[in-house]
């Protein structure tokens, strides 16, 4: 199996209107738009696909290349010919075939809605290397990072805001339990190898949030208020020991790229990448 992100690069065709999240509900609506018109049964199963301890098989940023500042401390007023980004990943195969063909199938494709927001679509890029948050993996080439040894740290950023549901109360911490604890849920639904208990036992047991830098955030989703934080995390390996726990720590960093971490991925919440600066 092959994870994809895609950046899909998008230019304003008039003024837009954006609100101060990004519009992440609106890339929500887009995309099941677009599968809904390429495959609606696929769509309709992508849709229905949740339970305990399942997420959906695609995740989506909110719009990025905004202005540096609101206007108006509502959103961002975005003139006509802006330039901008949405990245999806899609944990899937056929969902990344049935996805693309909606942008070959002609000029008619080539633009995306955002609530009243018209973009056209410029361009798509999932090669590796072309852009920054694009790339593709294999399962099987995640794995074989379980053959390297364990590095002392791993860092992780946090690029949109992410948070952890615990019942009936959100953290924004993003504490190693949870935050490797939701990767080995990801790396669960899509293997169906289930480490999560222990890896959140190892978690909390032997690794250490030892820097951070974040930046609180409460977004609005649908009208509803939303907590999260952005920035960049150390999580420092306490044990020495070369154990397989420490290694799966090491790979889920790296499946951050394309699952996200924590809760409303699919709503533009939880993009995460591991990072090489350790300071």
């Amino acid at each position: 199996m092959r994870l994809y992100a895609s950046v899909i690069k998008l230019i304003a065709r008039q003024p837009a209107f954006i609100p101060l999240s990004g519009g992440g509900q609106y890339a929500h609506a887009a995309f099941f738009n677009i599968l809904d018109q390429v495959d609606p049964r696929l769509a309709a199963a992508v849709h229905e696909f949740a339970g305990k301890g399942r997420r959906k098989p695609f995740t989506l940023s909110p719009l990025m290349g905004l202005p540096r500042t609101a206007a108006d401390g509502q959103g961002y007023y975005l003139p006509a010919g802006w330039a901008c980004w949405l990245r999806v990943t899609l944990l899937d195969e056929v969902l990344f075939a049935s996805f693309i063909e909606y942008f070959l199938a002609g000029s008619a494709a080539c633009a995306i809605r955002l609530g009243d927001a018209h973009f056209l679509v410029s361009e798509i890029l999932t090669a590796p290397g072309s852009h920054e948050w694009a790339g593709s993996i294999t399962l099987d080439d995640l794995r074989q990072r379980l053959d390297a040894p364990p590095p002392d740290a791993i860092a992780l950023e946090f690029c949109t805001p992410t948070s952890f549901k615990l019942g009936s109360y959100v953290e924004a911490l993003p504490l190693p339990k949870l935050v490797f604890g939701s990767l080995a849920t990801a790396w669960a639904n899509l293997t169906g190898e289930n480490l999560t208990p222990a890896i959140e036992r190892f978690a909390q047991d032997n690794i250490h949030l030892e820097v951070h830098h974040l930046k609180r955030h409460g977004p609005r989703l649908n009208n509803q208020p939303q907590i999260g934080a952005t920035g960049r995390v150390v999580y420092r390996l306490l044990t020495r020991e070369d154990s397989l726990l420490a290694r799966a720590i090491n790979a889920l960093a790296d499946l951050a790229f394309y699952t996200g971490v924590g809760r409303k991925t699919t709503h533009g919440m939880g993009m995460a990448r591991r990072v090489s600066d350790i300071a």
